[in-house]
């Protein structure tokens, strides 16, 4: 199955999630890589789900991260295809990250002080996002199926979805999440 768009879904805490990304086509998966961040999902949890989930990419999200142990044990434990992080985590440890990475800026932030070229900018809705996006590749943030439409408007490289939590193991409610990706679907 293709989708039209570019699609990252992360904050997966949950093999359902993460099976129905994959076969639904979407490119990236993101899981949360350091303890006590909401969504967490611990190197057995992942490893578990890993090894049910063949082709999106992996995206170890690292908010939170403080120092090099953590991302040592982070990139030994999770072997991501990419990092995502924000600018105060990106200017902690800028020196030693070595893989792709997708830099996730709040709506008042600039790229002013960051001295690398991430893959992806992964923003909210913004004033300057028609400039961001000449200039960058954005993923936008979305929430609802209302926000599609302006993908193709705007320049947009793809979008960034979330996922949730099961209403108990094997249950889950993909309401939000299946009517955005099945209006995404390419019917070619």
């Amino acid at each position: 199955m293709a989708l039209k768009t570019f699609v990252k879904v992360g904050s997966i805490s949950n093999l359902s999630d993460a099976r129905y990304c994959a076969g639904m086509g979407v490119d990236l998966l993101g899981f949360r890589a350091i303890e006590g961040q909401e969504s967490y999902i611990s190197p057995k949890q992942f490893q578990e789900i890993r090894g049910w989930v063949t082709g999106p990419q992996i995206v170890a999200e690292v908010y939170g991260i403080t120092n090099a142990e953590q991302l040592a044990a982070v990139l030994e434990n999770y072997r991501p295809d990419y990092l995502e992080l924000g600018k105060k985590e990106w200017q902690a440890l800028r020196e030693l990250i070595t893989l792709p990475f997708i830099l996730s800026i709040d709506s008042g932030e600039t790229l002013a002080s960051i001295e690398a070229e991430p893959s992806f900018i992964l923003v909210r809705e913004r004033s300057d996002l028609a400039q961001l996006a000449n200039d960058h590749e954005i993923l936008l943030a979305v929430e609802s199926a209302e926000n599609i439409e302006r993908i193709d408007k705007q320049n947009i490289h793809g979008i960034a979805l979330s996922g949730s939590s099961e209403i108990k193991p094997g249950l889950k409610d993909y309401n939000e999440l299946s009517e955005i990706l099945e209006m995404l679907e390419d019917d070619h």
